[in-house]
């Protein structure tokens, strides 16, 4: 048995989709398959949140001349060197020659004896590595800026359905924390205060935050909140992604997307 090249240590094995529809693809292996998304430029990565080594590498077409089948990342520029020098000296070929692309990977193509076209590369030391570990994230609870913070509550309460939890108040009034639950959901609320610096979407042209809230029937919910004093931003329409959605901004100043999942069609 040959002896492998003593600076290589292969760290992940990628696959390679076509990138007819990059949009398409992307909903697929996240939505479907539960990918996320990993890069977007120069190809589109997918990495598996399970298993970062787990990736799908998607480039737009004609990116890649010839595409690859699969990728082998050896882990360092000198195991990529290591396996080119091997590659030549057993007369397998080579149909994209080493060399350094701009995006920090160095690495070349060759056909394995089956006529596999394998990606072999490594990350160049300049680029920030590809595959982090995860964050230690437990969750992300948006804080909501508005002027009148029980007049926000009731609203929430009469037309999302929100459940009333804590809430703080100093001795002047100013309400510094208060919380309220919509589904599964916990959203905190803090009165706009200048001294502060809280400042509500009342007091600017726009608010910088859009709320995606996933309910069973959009329209109802959009007209709900238009009743008690909502504004269409965009009309909630069937989407060509699957989706029921509209923007509506909300008397407080703030967006919400109001979503329903679509059926597959029968």
């Amino acid at each position: 048995m040959a002896d492998l090249p003593d600076t290589a240590f292969p760290t992940r094995v990628i696959s390679y989709a076509r990138g007819d529809d990059l949009d398409a693809s992307r909903t697929f292996y996240t939505e479907v398959l539960g990918f996320e998304v990993a890069m977007q430029d120069p190809v589109l990565g997918l990495t598996s949140p399970a298993n970062r080594t787990a990736q799908v590498l998607i480039p737009p077409v004609g990116f890649e001349d010839p595409q690859p089948q699969f990728g082998i990342d050896l882990g360092t520029p000198d195991a990529v060197d290591a396996a080119h020098a091997a590659a030549l000296q057993r007369g397998l070929r080579v149909v994209y020659p080493l060399r350094n692309e701009p995006w920090g990977v160095r690495r070349f193509f060759v056909e394995d004896p089956a006529g596999i076209i394998i990606n072999v590369l490594a990350h160049t030391a300049h680029m920030t590595p590809h595959i982090r570990p995860r964050l230690a994230v437990a969750h992300i609870q948006p804080r909501l800026v508005v002027e009148d913070v029980d007049a926000a509550i009731a609203y929430y309460e009469r037309y999302l359905g929100a459940v009333r939890g804590p809430r703080h108040a100093e001795p002047s009034g100013f309400v510094g924390h208060a919380e309220v639950r919509i589904g599964e959901s916990t959203i905190s609320l803090t009165q706009a205060h200048d001294d502060y610096r809280l400042y509500s979407p009342e007091s600017a042209t726009s608010s910088p935050v859009l709320l995606t809230l996933t309910v069973a029937d959009s329209s109802a919910v959009g007209a709900a909140m238009v009743e008690g004093g909502a504004t269409v931003i965009i009309s909630i329409e069937d989407r060509p992604w699957g989706k029921r959605q509209g923007r509506i901004r909300d008397p407080f100043g703030h967006l919400w997307l109001i979503s329903q999942d679509l059926s597959p069609a029968p």
